[in-house]
């Protein structure tokens, strides 16, 4: 087994940031910056692929009535309320999308948010309160003439999970939650 450990950086807590890319089938596009200096900040990130803005140069009907794309969006703002406590609310949603002609068509996607809350609790214990939302769903559709079928599924969680550290000493931490 494995794990992926994927974390969003914290946007600038100085300085107001824009950068992003074109490329030959996305773009992206990413804004940064202090909420209150030194002690907050936002980041802000979106990135969609665009092939199908190409289908009206191939000049077929079937491609005209088409959609081809992905698109994703995240966001994160953190706060340090004060010495020991400190705030932090993400979310990302992406979706795919994929239609044929009104034929046949697919639509996926993911949404997540978290709000986490750390803690100090002492010199020596440290806490992390998370309240964490997932949605994952799709939809296949198939059309002709005569019929048409819709197939769709999708899952939604909700967790609350605390964690604690403890650091007895330099080289024992405990973790428990």
């Amino acid at each position: 087994s494995s794990v992926l450990d994927i974390n969003m950086k914290d946007g600038s807590k100085k300085d107001y940031r824009f950068y992003g890319g074109l490329g030959l089938i996305s773009s992206r596009l990413t804004a940064e910056g202090p909420i209150v200096e030194d002690k907050g900040s936002f980041i802000v990130s979106g990135r969609r692929t665009y092939a199908d803005i190409f289908f009206p140069l191939f000049n077929e009907e079937q491609l005209d009535n088409s959609t081809l794309y992905f698109y994703d969006l995240k966001a994160k703002l953190n706060y340090q309320l004060d010495h020991d406590n400190r705030f932090f609310l993400s979310a990302y949603n992406g979706r795919d999308i994929f239609n044929f002609d009104d034929e046949f068509g697919f639509d996926w996607g993911n949404t997540t948010a978290t709000m986490r809350w750390n803690h100090i609790v002492s010199e020596k214990l440290f806490s992390n309160t998370t309240i964490m939302y997932s949605e994952y769903n799709y939809d296949i559709n198939v059309q002709d003439a005569d019929q048409s079928a819709t197939i769709s599924s999708g899952i939604k969680d909700w967790h609350l999970k605390g964690d604690l550290q403890y650091f007895y000493t330099s080289n024992s931490t405990y973790k428990f939650g």
